[in-house]
Parts: C-alpha cells; structure tokens; sequence
C-alpha cells in the first residue's frame, strides 16, 4: 500500500503536466516548446518514466523538467531569440 501511494505521489505531478494545454504554436516560443516537448531526450526520459526501477524513474521525473528546458533554450537560440553561451545551468 505505501508503494502505491509513494507510485502516485510521483506519478500525479508528471501526469498533470501532461494534461497542461498545448504550446500557442502561432508564436516562436510556443514551437519551441512543443519542440521541446517532442524532443528525442524528452521522449527517452517518458519511456523511462513508465519502466525500469524505481530508482531509474526517479532520475527520469528529476531530468525530464532539465532536458525540456534545454530543449527549449536550443531552440530559441537556433532561432536568434536567446543569447548564446555565458549562461549558467540553473542548480539541481
């Protein structure tokens, strides 16, 4: 039962941010964000998010919010609309 429940505790915040509405895609930042959001790391850290061992999902849930703000960085940048290089990785 307290598997269950810590299972649920972790899996409802990422199941909330799935449910969020989709990126406003008329905007540069919105593809970027469904970019992102489609990203081959981003996807890697779901499929991992849903096997493996606990240990494994708990790497996963705290990496995929990180590889999604990459994500969206190298696409704003690609773009012209965030400055390249001397920015600092937020703290983990």
């Amino acid at each position: 039962m307290k598997t269950l429940t810590l299972f649920a505790a972790l899996a409802l915040p990422l199941a909330l941010a799935r449910c969020s509405p989709p990126p406003d895609l008329s905007t540069p930042q919105g593809q970027c964000q469904a970019e992102a959001d489609n990203s081959p790391e981003v996807a890697r850290l779901i499929a991992e998010t849903s096997g493996g061992s606990m240990a494994q999902q708990y790497i996963a849930r705290h990496e995929l919010p990180i590889a999604r703000r990459r994500a969206y960085i190298a696409c704003l940048q690609r773009r012209g609309l965030a400055p390249r290089g001397g920015g600092v990785e937020p703290l983990q």
